[in-house]
């Protein structure tokens, strides 16, 4: 299993990226300020194949679909803010 952050916007799934490739300033900053856009940012735990068939989806353009194996599939999803400690 593998920690991923994902963004979703009304029209699905936008960004699928690896927790340990994002900075942890840049994690923080996401916790405090939100979404850069409209939408929302998540934190979620993946099987490895699970994750790989989202990036598939994503990859393909098919961002709702992705959206919708995301809440499918994710053992575990929470709201950024919820998953960063504060100031280190």
């Amino acid at each position: 299993m593998r920690a991923f952050i994902a963004q979703i916007d009304h029209a699905g799934l936008r960004r699928f990226t690896p927790e340990d490739a994002i900075p942890r300033d840049e994690l923080r900053l996401l916790a405090r300020c939100g979404s850069p856009g409209p939408g929302t940012v998540v934190w979620t735990l993946l099987h490895d194949g699970d994750a790989e068939a989202l990036r598939a989806e994503v990859a393909a353009g098919r961002h709702r679909d992705a959206c919708g194996l995301l809440l499918n599939r994710a053992v575990e999803l929470l709201s950024i803010g919820a998953t960063i400690p504060g100031p280190a």
